[in-house]
């Protein structure tokens, strides 16, 4: 941190050699008590980068199933086109082309769905129920097309999921299919997609492609976030869209893309929600749902989306306000602060703004829980209470408890006399 209270990163701060650039993304940095160093776009975008990563793969693996003799050379316009394809018969109804299935649709489109989230508060499912629900209930029909002998191609969206979900996944597609280029936000995704299957994931590379990249990432950022939330590309979005009352794309400015980190409890002109960046996940959701679009080729039962939790109980969970002490109190400031500090309430909230995100904190947890319980029981059961218990308040205060007891016996546990025993061999030299 330098004297003006700036971050000097490499990708933070030299702008030439930057992917992420100011003013759009602010660099890190504490110059007034404002400041929180958490609550920044950064990790958001890095998810936008890799489910876009993982969409060109998706594409690139699409292409060269369905096209065995492709030359060696990349074709990544090619590849990019098929993948709207699939994805555009995944949600019209109609047959994917020749030698592929609707799941690389439906994975594509949960993956797409993890940029341009449904919602933006915290404790909100970011991927739209009919998405969710899609790569497990595809990959089911696939196993029974396969052992009634028939091609395993899968099924679109309207035969896998009920009306109110294909109807929320197909409001939420509208965007991409809209006939006017212009107006289409497929049109600003297909830049990044691109541009990353020409580099093949390097970051070697020169600074003319890297200020691809960066246009690359703007171009999505404004102006594919903001045709999402318009009605029809050409109206302002309404809320609860953080772009509500914005009237183009250009808009679009760093205050709108920067998260807010704890909202404002109040009165109802006076509260603000607590929102996440107009883009993407958090790091640690997009590996939720990751993780749970591979379970879902295998576990008819696997929702895959991710409830948005990203406050300041991500970085310090003790900081819980509603946890009092023993008498039944309000702990204090310092206890309660992401920060472990004092005066930290103009930069991450009063008492009440924190106590507010706490309780959003606890719903996200327990929603995202329920999620991926189902493919954690899968990797393990859980272990014995007696077990579990080692971690317990009860189970450390009987531990103290007895070790009191043998020390007034005058009596040494296992643990000591193999230490005592370890230090002497290292003392004598034996």
């Amino acid at each position: 941190m330098g004297a003006e209270g700036r971050a000097f990163q490499v990708d933070a701060t030299c702008a030439d050699v930057a992917i992420l650039r100011e003013p759009l993304v602010p660099c890190v940095a504490i110059t007034s008590p404002q400041d929180c160093i958490f609550g920044q776009s950064q990790p958001f975008l890095a998810s936008v980068l890799g489910a876009a990563a993982a969409l060109e793969q998706l594409a690139r693996c699409a292409y060269v199933t369905a096209h065995p003799q492709c030359p060696a050379e990349r074709q990544p316009e090619q590849e990019v086109h098929l993948l709207y394809v699939l994805l555009k018969c995944y949600y019209s109804g109609e047959a994917p082309p020749d030698g592929l299935s609707h799941y690389w649709a439906a994975n594509a489109a949960v993956l797409l769905n993890s940029i341009f989230t449904c919602r933006h508060q915290m404790a909100q499912m970011v991927i739209a129920s009919g998405n969710a629900k899609g790569p497990a209930a595809c990959a089911e029909r696939m196993r029974q097309q396969a052992a009634s002998g028939c091609a395993s191609i899968g099924a679109p969206l309207q035969e896998l999921v009920g009306a109110s979900e294909l109807a929320e996944a197909r409001e939420w597609w509208t965007p991409f299919v809209r006939s006017q280029e212009n107006l289409n936000a497929w049109v600003k995704v297909c830049p990044l997609l691109v541009i990353l299957a020409k580099t093949n994931g390097s970051l070697d590379l020169p600074l003319a492609t890297i200020d691809e990249v960066w246009a690359a990432i703007h171009t999505l950022v404004c102006g594919g976030s903001w045709l999402c939330a318009s009605p029809d590309g050409t109206l302002p979005p309404s809320k609860p869209s953080p772009l509500a009352g914005l009237r183009a794309p250009s808009h679009v400015r760093s205050e709108h893309v920067t998260p807010t980190f704890i909202g404002k409890a109040g009165g109802f002109e006076d509260s603000k929600p607590a929102l996440a960046c107009i883009v993407g996940v958090l790091p640690m959701g997009l590996q939720q749902i990751l993780a749970l679009l591979q379970g879902a080729s295998g576990d008819k039962s696997i929702v895959v989306n991710y409830s948005h939790n990203f406050s300041f109980l991500v970085y310090r969970p003790s900081a819980a306000p509603d946890i009092l002490t023993s008498r039944n109190k309000e702990r204090s400031t310092k206890a309660i602060s992401c920060l472990n500090v004092e005066g930290d309430e103009a930069a991450f909230g009063s008492r009440a703004d924190k106590l507010a995100v706490c309780k959003l904190h606890r719903v996200a947890w327990r929603d995202n829980l329920d999620l991926v319980k189902q493919l954690c029981l899968r990797v393990a059961s859980p272990r014995p209470d007696k077990q579990r218990s080692r971690g317990d308040r009860a189970a450390c205060d009987y531990c103290k408890e007895r070790k009191r007891e043998l020390d007034a016996d005058h009596m040494m546990t296992r643990q000591q006399v193999a230490a005592n025993d370890l230090m002497a061999q290292a003392v004598l030299g034996t």
